[in-house]
């Protein structure tokens, strides 16, 4: 009877010593478990996504150090790859949105994914000229620069030059768009716009070789082939002793003269800013306008105006940030 006594006494304490156990492990396990998944589709690798991909992580990890996981994804610049991760995140039920970097990785998810919140970045959203994504379920920030202040930008620093050839990517969108502007608004000031498109990223050195036997300058929108090869670009610009302008302000550091473009990091913040509306204030896609990304800053590479042997007018001096060269 004692046995039997012990025996049901321990086996009591045991179960009751296993049941603490599961329940601790299921408490933990239910801590440890995010309360939002993002997937991240990022069109390629270079400075400017990585900085918008890195803004957004960065800042919903410090708004929501608990409660965010992300799934990242990188296409590499690889349409195929962009397009096969788009239907996997699509296919994807534990998601509870999507983060899209530059234009072709917008472009992919929005023809497959019709329901998750898609927040775009690094995109140049210009509805007059037919670049919209006006899906319900979309929303983000417009990486669009200000054509019209950075060629004024671009006109107090170098007011003696004539012609100026445009460097972009005929096959992205946006580029193809913002060259548009460009023309006009290069125009518009007096000068001579040549266009130079690039099909491909073996074009882009004969290609901007024979533009700089033409042209006084070059100047570039926010193109994800030309950020890939700024190195490329600059070195060329600089051997034929003529300015290269830029749309992403971080390039500048590489060797073009300007920029008076976005800071990618900051519109990863702003994207993050639209993810919390969506996840915790419970707002719909639909209800929040694409942000509009604005920058009043010209960046100056300093050793490239020294051996163009330019200097910065008054009327633009109180705007530059000087940028030194990136070592």
């Amino acid at each position: 009877m004692k046995k039997n006594r012990s025996f049901i006494i321990w086996s009591a304490i045991a179960t009751i010593t296993l049941g603490t156990l599961i329940i601790k492990k299921t408490f933990h396990r239910t801590k440890s478990n995010k309360k939002w998944t993002i997937g991240i589709l990022q069109t390629a690798s270079h400075p400017a996504l990585d900085a918008a991909r890195d803004g957004f992580v960065e800042t919903l990890q410090k708004k929501l150090p608990h409660d965010v996981d992300f799934v990242i994804r990188n296409g590499e610049g690889s349409i195929s790859n962009i397009y096969t991760i788009a239907q996997q995140f699509h296919a994807r039920q534990d998601l509870s949105a999507v983060y899209a970097i530059a234009t072709p990785a917008a472009q992919a998810i929005t023809s497959v994914e019709k329901e998750k919140p898609i927040i775009i970045a690094a995109v140049s959203v210009s509805p007059e000229l037919g670049i919209s994504f006006d899906q319900p379920n979309v929303c983000g920030v417009s990486d669009m620069i200000n054509v019209r202040a950075e060629v004024e930008a671009m006109h107090l620093l170098l007011p003696n030059i004539k012609t100026v050839g445009i460097v972009f990517t005929s096959a992205e969108v946006n580029s193809v768009a913002t060259a548009k502007i460009m023309t006009t608004e290069l125009e518009r000031v007096g000068y001579t716009p040549v266009t130079v498109g690039i099909a491909s990223e073996s074009d882009i050195e004969p290609a901007v070789m024979s533009a700089l036997r033409k042209v006084d300058a070059l100047i570039a929108p926010t193109d994800n082939y030309i950020a890939n090869a700024i190195a490329l670009i600059a070195d060329l610009a600089r051997k034929a002793e003529k300015p290269l302008i830029v749309s992403d302000n971080m390039l500048v550091k590489h060797g073009p003269l300007m920029a008076r473009g976005v800071d990618y990091y900051e519109g990863g913040v702003q994207a993050a800013a639209v993810a919390l509306q969506l996840l915790v204030n419970h707002a719909k896609p639909y209800e929040l306008p694409i942000v509009m990304a604005d920058n009043e800053k010209v960046f100056v590479n300093t050793q490239t105006l020294a051996a163009l042997q330019l200097t910065i007018p008054d009327t633009l001096a109180e705007h530059v940030v000087s940028v030194e060269m990136a070592e």
